[in-house]
């Protein structure tokens, strides 16, 4: 017997809920391709906003700390008179020594340079020195100078100045001016003249002790003995 075989044939509803089926997985699939799109692109904005926000704060800091610095920058200039007064000065108006007309390593003060010397010599020694500088021992010609010689000396000892007793208990200034005329200002006990002192104790000194006042006053020593020394001159245009 022949087998006999059969077409199968779909029906119009067959391809109906086929068509329908393949419409809807091709659906599916775009949703999801647009949910991963719109999920990637939340994503996206999310990091932007938040990279957006760091650097607005990072931004905020900067702009925090250049207004702090201007502000230290303007505390600094308002203290600046404050921070050019020298350390042990006593007086208010008192500030660090300027070069102004003098030459290189002299300092300005009042209408004088002023030299201060590192070199220790007898007095005749540093006086000649000043001589060849076309300047004189300093001579302190009241309280103001000396607070000014008192507050620019670098070392703790003694300065030989243009003082020098050429008789006993007469003491002159080495430029003429008048002894006195001008301030005098001993330190307590001096001048003593020391008489363990073979040569004596002729010549004055700016001395190494310093006052509560931060002021060095005057004292007389051998002047044969080294020190160093302060030279004064006018500015070369007077």
């Amino acid at each position: 017997m022949e087998s006999i075989s059969y077409d199968r044939f779909t029906t119009p509803e067959a391809e109906i809920n086929h068509t329908g089926q393949k419409f809807l997985l091709e659906s599916g699939r775009q949703n999801r391709k647009m949910y991963i799109i719109y999920g990637v692109l939340v994503l996206y904005v999310f990091i932007l906003t938040l990279a957006v926000g760091i650097k607005i704060s990072q931004v905020s800091q900067d702009v925090a700390d250049v207004g702090l610095s201007v502000e230290s920058i303007v505390a600094s200039i308002k203290e600046a008179p404050k921070t050019l007064q020298i350390e042990n000065a006593h007086f208010s108006e008192r500030v660090m020594p300027v070069r102004g007309p003098c030459q290189e390593d002299w300092v300005f003060y009042k209408d004088s340079c002023y030299f201060q010397s590192s070199a220790k010599k007898s007095w005749q020694n540093a006086e000649n020195n000043c001589i060849q500088k076309g300047s004189h021992l300093v001579v302190v010609n009241d309280l103001d100078e000396l607070d000014f010689l008192s507050a620019i000396v670098k070392t703790s000892n003694s300065y030989w100045m243009g003082l020098v007793e050429k008789e006993e208990g007469q003491w002159s200034w080495v430029d003429g001016t008048d002894f006195s005329a001008t301030e005098h200002h001993w330190d307590i006990g001096q001048p003593d003249d020391w008489d363990f002192r073979v040569n004596g104790e002729d010549c004055g000194q700016i001395h190494a002790r310093i006052t509560e006042e931060r002021r060095r006053l005057w004292n007389d020593a051998d002047c044969t003995l080294s020190y160093p020394y302060i030279c004064e001159r006018k500015p070369k245009s007077h």
